[in-house]
């Protein structure tokens, strides 16, 4: 008796990670923004928030904008 294979393997590269454009939005909206400094508020955590806005200003090497937290509140600060 022939026994078949409970799977597949199919040839295919890996695609690109892509982060979570809501940062990379966030940042876009505040660099447009005339506003010096802002609060930003959304449903994550401060602490996730606060890494991946430091991410995306790293990956565009957007200097100039500092992410800040204090206590659950995270900033965006024009320097």
């Amino acid at each position: 008796m022939i026994k078949t294979k409970a799977f597949e393997l199919i040839p295919r590269p890996v695609p690109p990670q892509t982060r979570s454009s809501l940062y990379k939005q966030i940042v876009e909206e505040f660099v447009k923004s005339e506003h010096q400094s802002v609060l930003v508020q959304t449903d994550r955590r401060a602490s996730t928030l606060v890494q991946g806005l430091r991410k995306v200003l790293k990956a565009e090497a957007s200097s100039g904008i500092k992410v800040v937290q204090r206590g659950q509140e995270v900033y965006l600060v024009k320097s």
